[in-house]
């Protein structure tokens, strides 16, 4: 019963947008696995990709951008293939690349981003979001909805998967 709720939520919010960029959608990548330079996710995090798939299924995603650690391509791949959408990577360190991809080439656009604990709070920075966003490193369950970008105060919306 939640999850109806939910996707009906996320679809009347970002509806009323006014500004050029749709909404963007910020996640962390799902559970990883605790040891290696570039982790995958673990069977825990497949599932929650799927999850967040099923939860963001009808809200008009457009493209789905991930960073080029392992945790997140494969996170976002499970989404972007679930919803039939294009996936695409850049440096987790770029994120001003990242900003310019979305304000340039997905300006009329609703977008998944998919990041990480350290960089999410620079994302929504980026993007005009001046609050105080702080992710412990075993917490996935956020979910970020920026409406109305473009303009001197930038709606957030932050949610946590059920």
């Amino acid at each position: 019963m939640r999850l109806p709720f939910l996707v009906f939520l996320f679809a009347m919010v970002a509806a009323p947008t006014t500004s050029a960029q749709d909404a963007v959608y910020v996640i962390r990548h799902a559970e990883k696995e605790l040891s290696g330079d570039d982790p995958a996710i673990t069977e825990e995090g497949k599932a929650r990709a799927s999850a967040w798939a099923e939860m963001l299924a009808h809200v008009g995603l457009d493209v789905v951008f991930t960073s080029d650690a392992k945790r997140t391509q494969q996170t976002g791949a499970i989404i972007a293939e679930e919803l039939g959408l294009p996936l695409n990577s850049v440096n987790r360190a770029d994120t001003a690349g990242l900003i310019d991809a979305l304000s340039f080439d997905h300006e009329e656009d609703a977008v998944l981003v998919v990041g990480h604990a350290e960089t999410i709070p620079g994302i929504l920075e980026n993007l005009g979001i001046f609050e105080n966003t702080d992710i412990g490193q075993t917490d996935f369950a956020n979910l970020f909805i920026l409406l109305q970008l473009g303009v001197d105060e930038p709606r957030l919306i932050h949610m946590r998967m059920p």
